[in-house]
């Protein structure tokens, strides 16, 4: 996982001036809500989430971002009295790529690794958790609220590694990004 991380960093270093636009260093801070749908073998898992983000934008056309998210508990009755409860954190990189489309809105695309540990728990019994590497997969869109505030909507898809019975999770995120090098 760390190899994948700093090659993706070193990539991304290496091209962020490949569209031809003026670098501009932006760092900023974003929070997400989000809904998630993991698919495994035996059902669908629903769960509400939030995301922290720190990234930067390079130039207008590309950034990166690392994540933190934490979802809440998945909960199924099994039977009369029994519960399962599901959930799961995770965190990683992604490199974004932005399309201008006017002043005010751009279209982007993105992709990155993730670390994601998933944690189950039946009545009675203890708590187990299962860890595995995420390849996320998103689009969406951008809307330049003011010259340091963004929204962001993004749907993703995430295909899990090394997690039994996990086949893969869908994203859809709503969030904001404050800038601190704008004007």
């Amino acid at each position: 996982m760390n190899k994948a991380v700093f090659l993706i960093s070193l990539a991304s270093l290496m091209f962020s001036g490949v569209a031809g636009a003026e670098n501009k260093y932006m760092p900023y801070v974003g929070a997400d809500v989000s809904y998630h749908e993991a698919k495994t073998r035996f059902s669908h898992q629903h769960y509400g989430g939030m995301f922290v983000n720190l990234g930067t934008t390079y130039n207008k056309y590309f950034g990166t971002e690392i994540f933190y998210n934490q979802t809440m508990k998945d909960t199924k009755k099994i039977g009369a009295n029994d519960k399962y409860k599901t959930s799961y954190r995770a965190y990683g990189l992604d490199a974004i790529a932005s399309m201008p489309l006017c002043s005010k809105f751009d279209l982007t695309a993105s992709l990155g690794l993730g670390s994601y540990v998933f944690g189950e728990k039946k009545t009675g019994l203890t708590h187990a958790s299962d860890e595995g590497v995420g390849y996320r997969f998103g689009a969406g869109g951008v809307y330049h609220l003011t010259s340091r505030v963004d929204i962001r909507a993004n749907v993703r898809y995430v295909k899990i590694d090394h997690v039994s019975n996990l086949k893969h999770l869908s994203e859809y995120v709503l969030g904001a990004r404050y800038f601190f090098g704008k004007e």
